[in-house]
């Protein structure tokens, strides 16, 4: 089922659903309605969700089937800015009819199988590690398709999915994408896909830890382990987003609300401060860290905790 803000969930309709409450041609035409796509009707003035659109033309035709993009925003994958604003794909099975021509979308055939679709409150939908492998095609950068790959393997226990999105952590596994890598080794970007699935991680909790792991291989940092669960002797544990286990360096990403809730606040330094007891080191990220500047503060940042974790 939907989650119940899903935008499945929606204020636009089709025609044949508005006939099925009994509402006839002459009332639709009373109540002012406008029609963002052939066949479909919302309020007057709403603007509608393109994932809302996109559900209704795939309920009015049962051929379709959303892919690429539009998959990707449904199922919560991590996206780069650039595909803030979802836009429209819509595909058919080889074998079951054309590419479908709507206008304001973009359509596809697609050699996806039973096992690679998912039906969500009637609309056919790719799964989620079929719709990362049609994201190869869609211009992404390597770092950007990581961390759209790391997003199908969240752990159950890391932090709740948001509410629009649907499925449930982890949405794939790294066997099932691997599966998929070698099934579609024609496809446009398959290079790039092949080697962003090398780099994919299980248990990453968020886009920008992804960003950093991925941004210190570039600059020929080892690899931090991700998420690991760190058991001391008196039996105490904390499992940090990224962690040096050689130089005792733990790394954390803070979304704004460490910030700004107290009491988050207070339990990071608490948590901070354990490590601290225990010869860790740990170096704190913001957004910043998203931008060259911040970036280099990090990286300069890390070479000196490596230095003192050293002496």
């Amino acid at each position: 089922m939907a989650p119940r803000s899903s935008p499945l969930l929606s204020p636009v309709f089709t025609l044949d659903e508005a006939r099925a409450h009994g509402l006839t041609d002459y009332d639709l035409y009373r109540a002012g309605l406008e029609s963002p796509k052939p066949g479909l009707r919302m309020a007057a003035g709403h603007q509608p969700d393109p994932l809302q659109v996109a559900g209704k033309l795939a309920t009015r035709d049962p051929s379709l089937i959303l892919t690429h993009q539009t998959a990707a925003h449904l199922w919560g994958l991590w996206l780069p800015s650039s595909m803030r604003e979802p836009t429209i794909h819509l595909a058919r099975r080889r074998g079951h009819g054309g590419i479908p021509r709507v206008d304001g979308t973009t359509g596809h055939l697609t050699a996806a199988q039973d096992q690679d679709l998912r039906m969500i409150r009637g609309v056919a939908i790719t799964s989620p590690a079929w719709t990362w492998t049609d994201l190869a095609s869609e211009r992404l950068t390597l770092r950007e398709l990581v961390a759209a790959g790391d997003s199908l393997l969240q752990r159950p226990d890391g932090p709740p999915r948001s509410g629009r999105h649907e499925g449930m952590n982890p949405l794939s596994t790294l066997a099932e994408m691997r599966e998929l890598v070698g099934r579609r080794p024609g496809i446009c970007g398959a290079p790039l896909l092949r080697e962003a699935l090398e780099l994919v991680r299980t248990g990453v909790d968020s886009s920008p830890e992804s960003w950093v792991r991925t941004g210190l291989l570039d600059e020929g940092w080892p690899e931090p382990e991700v998420n690991p669960l760190l058991s001391f002797e008196d039996g105490w544990s904390v499992r940090p987003d990224l962690a040096y286990r050689q130089w005792r360096i733990a790394i954390q990403y803070e979304g704004q609300h460490h910030f700004t809730e107290a009491q988050q606040y207070a339990s990071d330094i608490h948590r901070d401060d354990r490590l601290s007891q225990r010869g860790w080191e740990t170096i704190r990220l913001s957004s910043r860290v998203l931008t060259p500047v911040g970036w280099g503060e990090f990286t300069d940042g890390l070479r000196r905790a490596v230095q003192r974790q050293t002496r």
